[in-house]
């Protein structure tokens, strides 16, 4: 078992799921709680952000499992987690957004770092 695997990949899945949840459940309330703006008016974006971002959780949970098995999952977390933090941060470089949603995105810029270690360290095995 690999024990790295089995704490990163569930820190990064009960991220997920605690950065999902307010989406799904409180868009506006945790929008005005971390100061951004503007705050969302049409509900269906934040609630779809936060159901992927729920999927995403349940990868990193599979991959915590079974990193091996689920090893193309990590690359699709450093794929979603890097665009994310393109977006937001050209975003708030146009003033489309402000600096709280940038910071609640850093979290997203550490993990895919981590994940693109992860895989460095455990390169596939040729066959």
């Amino acid at each position: 078992m690999d024990k790295h695997a089995k704490v990163l990949f569930s820190l990064a899945a009960a991220f997920n799921w605690l950065a999902g949840t307010p989406l799904i459940v409180a868009p506006q309330q945790f929008a005005r709680l971390i100061g951004m703006q503007p705050v969302p008016t049409n509900l269906a974006f934040p609630h779809l952000v936060g159901a992927l971002v729920h999927a995403f959780g349940w990868g990193y949970w599979r991959v915590a499992r079974d990193p091996v098995a689920n090893r193309s999952i990590i690359h699709v977390g450093i794929l979603g987690r890097s665009l994310v933090v393109l977006a937001v941060c050209f975003d708030w470089l146009a003033g489309n957004t402000n600096w709280p949603l940038a910071r609640v995105v850093s979290g997203d810029a550490v993990f895919a770092a981590l994940f693109l270690d992860y895989l460095r360290q455990r390169p596939t095995r040729a066959s």
